[in-house]
């Protein structure tokens, strides 16, 4: 599988697509806490495809992920559902987010509230 494929996995079932932190070592910190979890989901993945003699990245990363959070009673890494095989499909790259209609607030609120009852926009 292609690091590509593995950080769509991360931005989307891991919600990790938009990082908080704007300094580089808040944004490696952010990245680190989510490297173990992703590892040891894989690792989960990992096990079930061998069980099952599929492919890993044929085991569902989302099923995963439920599975390791709250695993059923009697319910083991070989049921984890096992994706279809679908050689040569692509998606095209597209955004998905849509831009905002309002602009960041970059200012304390009591400041721009100011701003806006001086030019005569009422509260």
């Amino acid at each position: 599988m292609g690091a590509e494929a593995c950080l769509g996995y991360l931005e989307t079932a891991m919600k990790v697509g938009v990082l908080r932190c704007r300094a580089v070592e808040g944004v490696l910190r952010e990245l680190m806490t989510f490297a173990p979890a992703y590892n040891l989901i894989r690792l989960a993945m990992l096990g079930s495809a061998r069980r099952q003699g599929v492919e890993g990245q044929r085991i569902s990363l989302v099923d995963a992920m439920r599975w390791l959070v709250s695993p059923s009673e009697g319910e083991g890494r070989e049921d984890l559902v096992v994706n279809p095989s679908r050689p040569g499909r692509r998606e095209p790259p597209v955004k998905k987010r849509r831009p905002r209609r309002f602009p960041f607030l970059t200012k304390p609120r009591g400041e721009l509230r100011k701003e806006l009852s001086e030019e005569g926009f009422a509260d």
